[in-house]
């Protein structure tokens, strides 16, 4: 757990290069910049190119509370031609959706308790759940959560559980990192299980496609923290 709190706690800028079956498929470029208020504003830009199943382009932004809470999400999904938006938002214990593609909508509405967490395809929006949690080996967490992704990104009810596994120095940009290895699963099975080495500060520096394999998901080249991001 970051010993800042809040949104303070997740001021950082960067890049992931992203993985399939082994390959370099694309890349996020993402951050996160504080708001006058406390709250933050998080950012990102995914590519993901063939042979990657799913080729495709999004844009995501959440703004965050200044406990660190996702107070809002959009994303602009496009593969193709096609483009999707959705739009999310959570007030006083609800959660609101809005999703527009191909000139139909489509709303949902939904209990979103604050002990809830969102799932969402962004290690950035992974980093404000770990944050959250004591990660140290032996440790496991589990809660209730919504599952946001394609192809539609509406909210779907699932669980999810944290544990911890290890910690080892791993290498990142030529340095020795102190990092704890985590699993991520769904015991009600919407989401695949993953596993994520984190740093200091709860950030994913590398990410695998499953919890039983070294084939990368995600990987972090690029990373800077602090309001200075320019």
């Amino acid at each position: 757990m970051s010993p800042l709190v809040g949104a303070a706690s997740l001021v950082a800028a960067g890049r992931y290069l992203v993985f399939y079956a082994g390959a370099e498929v694309g890349e996020e470029r993402w951050s996160v910049e504080p708001l006058a208020d406390g709250g933050a504003v998080a950012r990102g830009e995914q590519v993901l190119r063939a042979p990657h199943p799913m080729p495709s382009e999004l844009e995501w932004r959440a703004r965050l509370s200044s406990e660190g809470r996702i107070l809002s999400l959009e994303a602009d999904w496009r593969v193709g031609t096609r483009h999707l938006r959705a739009e999310h938002s959570t007030e006083a214990g609800k959660w609101r959706a809005r999703i527009a593609y191909a000139g139909h909508t489509r709303e949902q509405e939904g209990e979103f308790p604050l002990f809830a967490e969102l799932a969402f395809g962004s290690h950035v929006l992974h980093t404000v759940m770990f944050r959250r949690y004591a990660l140290e080996p032996g440790a496991e967490h589990e809660f209730p959560s919504l599952v946001v992704g394609p192809p539609w990104f509406a909210a779907e009810p699932a669980r999810q559980r944290l544990l911890c596994t290890d910690v080892a120095t791993r290498d990142f940009a030529g340095t020795g990192v102190r990092a704890r290895r985590v699993e991520v699963r769904d015991p009600q099975g919407a989401v695949p299980a993953f596993a994520v080495w984190l740093d200091e500060h709860d950030v994913v520096i590398e990410s695998y496609e499953d919890t039983h394999t070294d084939e990368p998901w995600m990987r972090l080249v690029e990373y800077r923290r602090g309001p200075a991001l320019e």
